[in-house]
């Protein structure tokens, strides 16, 4: 079986020699392609229902940005090996001294351990390593007492061939069905592997996949990354071409939904996702995708520039710049969180390296996993310690790239700037993001009234510098190679909130093809059901006018309904209604105030185009007054 880094190595060694997406050509690969392509070129229309059903009545399941926590994933990509217990131990100890007070509250196995033999009469793993002393239950109080959370890395759909030789081990709660009945011979994750996969057709299957999902959940695991989810679906490899048996997509859709309804709040990080159709099953079942290649050694190459142009099929996107970028129109309050892979601080060249990687996935909203050890790190925790970078990531900060056009980033590299991204705070402060990818020096610059919307010049605070830069109507900044400028920006006055940096879900998305708008642009394709806008809003418990800056033209009277959820937990807060008359033309923006109740921390305001609802609205800009 090839591990996570002879696969790797097979990924790099296509990039050096030029992207060939071996096996494209036969109908399989073919199929990958056009569905690929089709939902890239579509995906406004595309969004899934049951999740924009859910965002639309104010109780979303989930919420960005994502965890921040320590993975096994550097030890064992060095080594090619599973991570000695006493090695994880060391490292348990010295993340909860270490990162656990700035805010870091899990740890996570990874990979390497497809040799794992010893299960339970259900067929479950019972631990990371079969020489492992102790079993997950032990770890989970383990590091439970550490203040930790603990998450594990394994596939549901994976079955031991020891699980499957074994006729006394049967499939939970089905005592008539062995585990062996629910694979089909040869049907290994590559040729040869220790692991088979489950044939989600085969009666007891559903019973397999979610008990494994409450196996771990109920010993106490509150993360699961199940990874390998695009060679379930194809049996199809970017670097390595066919590695085993097509499921299809049918399957490995009821695959997922399963483990959601198993996982209960268990978070379920979705890793190697062929991610069709802008990824509306994954956006639907996971709580984070992966959208990008694997972080392997890291360094600057992988961060920044391995390939940038996208394919149909896993990975899209090569690196974290273009993944974060080509996703960040599905990201935000409420949505899916995106994830980078973990972060290897110490393989950067130099500190302002440093700096861009950790500012990038600030800027994205994204889970920020540790992949150094206790051993490797040297003096460099210190750049995920830094607490007013922590302060914005812990506020809810889940930005975007700056957006020159609506149209999709894979079919124009043009249309959003990788290098500049903005996001916006719950209490209205902005945070800016600069970076320079190349290899020489260059300026970068924000402008605070045509970009972020600003009347007058607001005070700016370097977060990296912990220095106040003064009051200023905008923001230019020479950067070194390689190097970024991470800013807050607060402006005075009744705290606005621009539509173009909120969460978009259903058929909304950016435009700015109509004048008149403030900031970048507007959020517009309001106009179907399951379509909406979330921006998080903080300011007290209690009932708040909101003045909605907004445009109809359809004809005749328009309609959204608006919801307010606590951040947390999801609880819905409020209910209310926005009516906008129609004017002639969609430049005629008006002010449409309404009266939302808030609670007594950040809140989800959502703004949806419900069944109920009629025509549609063009939505620019939210401000509390």
């Amino acid at each position: 079986m090839l591990s996570r880094r002879d696969l790797l190595k097979g990924s790099a060694a296509t990039v050096v020699g030029g992207l060939t997406l071996t096996g494209l050509g036969s109908p399989a690969g073919a199929a990958a392609g056009q569905a690929g392509q089709t939902g890239q070129a579509e995906h406004a229309e595309q969004a899934e229902q049951a999740d924009m059903a859910t965002v639309a009545a104010g109780m979303p399941r989930r919420r960005g940005p994502g965890p921040l926590y320590w993975s096994t994933y550097g030890y064992n990509n060095w080594y090619n090996a599973a991570m000695p217990e006493d090695v994880w131990k060391d490292n348990v100890d010295w993340v909860a001294e270490t990162f656990a007070p700035y805010g870091y509250r899990m740890v996570c196995t990874d990979g390497w351990c497809d040799k794992t033999a010893v299960v339970t009469e259900h067929g479950y793993i019972r631990s990371f390593q079969d020489d492992w002393t102790h079993d997950w239950a032990w770890w989970a109080r383990y590091v439970q007492s550490k203040g930790l959370d603990l998450g594990v890395y394994y596939n549901p759909l994976w079955a031991t061939r020891s699980a499957v030789a074994d006729p006394s081990v049967t499939v939970v709660g089905r005592p008539d069905i062995k585990v062996a009945d629910i694979v089909n011979t040869g049907d290994f994750q590559t040729p040869g592997s220790d692991l088979c996969w489950v044939d989600v057709t085969r009666d007891g299957a559903e019973e397999y996949v979610k008990g494994y999902v409450t196996y771990f959940r109920e010993i106490g695991a509150t993360f699961l990354r199940i990874d390998f989810l695009a060679w379930y679906e194809l049996g199809f490899d970017q670097s390595e071409g066919y590695v085993g048996v097509a499921h299809g997509r049918e399957a490995y859709v009821q695959a997922l939904a399963w483990m959601r309804e198993a996982a209960g709040p268990m978070q379920l990080s979705l890793v190697m996702p062929n991610l069709f159709d802008h990824g509306s099953a994954e956006r639907q079942y996971g709580d984070l995708i992966r959208i990008d290649n694997d972080a392997s050694y890291g360094t600057w190459i992988i961060l920044s520039q391995i390939r940038q142009s996208w394919q149909p099929i896993w990975s899209q996107w090569e690196n974290p710049f273009a993944g974060f970028t080509g996703f960040s129109d599905v990201s935000g309050p409420g949505q899916v969180i995106l994830d980078g892979d973990p972060v290897a601080i110490s393989s950067y060249g130099n500190d302002g390296e440093r700096e861009t990687a950790v500012s990038l996935f600030t800027m994205a909203g994204a889970a920020l996993a540790i992949t150094d050890r206790v051993d490797t790190i040297g003096d460099n925790a210190r750049f995920f310690q830094n607490p007013e970078v922590l302060a914005v990531h812990q506020a809810g900060l889940v930005g975007k790239p700056v957006y020159r056009t609506t149209v999709p980033f894979s079919l124009d590299p043009t249309s959003r700037d990788t290098e500049r991204w903005i996001g916006q705070l719950p209490d209205g402060a902005w945070v800016v993001g600069l970076f320079n990818r190349s290899d020489d020096p260059a300026t970068k610059a924000i402008d605070f009234a045509s970009e972020l919307g600003l009347t007058s010049p607001a005070p700016a605070r370097d977060l990296w510098a912990h220095q106040d830069l003064g009051t200023m109507a905008s923001w230019s900044v020479d950067l070194a190679p390689h190097a970024c400028s991470l800013v807050k920006i607060t402006p005075g006055g009744p705290a606005t909130y621009q539509s173009e940096v909120g969460a978009w879900f259903g058929s909304a998305r950016f435009e700015n093809a109509v004048g008149g708008y403030t900031g970048l642009g507007y959020v517009t394709g309001l106009d179907t059901p399951g379509a909406g806008l979330t921006v998080l809003m903080s300011a007290g418990a209690g009932r708040h006018r909101l003045a909605c800056r907004v445009a109809n033209a359809t004809g005749g009277s328009s309609s959204l309904t608006v919801t307010t959820a606590d951040y947390d937990s999801g609880r819905l807060i409020g209910t209310t209604s926005l009516d906008v008359p129609s004017t002639p033309t969609w430049s005629d923006w008006q002010t449409r105030e309404i009266e939302v109740q808030l609670g007594p921390g950040p809140t989800m305001v959502t703004l949806a185009r419900s069944s109920s609802d009629r025509g549609g609205v063009h939505v620019d800009r939210l401000t509390l007054a």
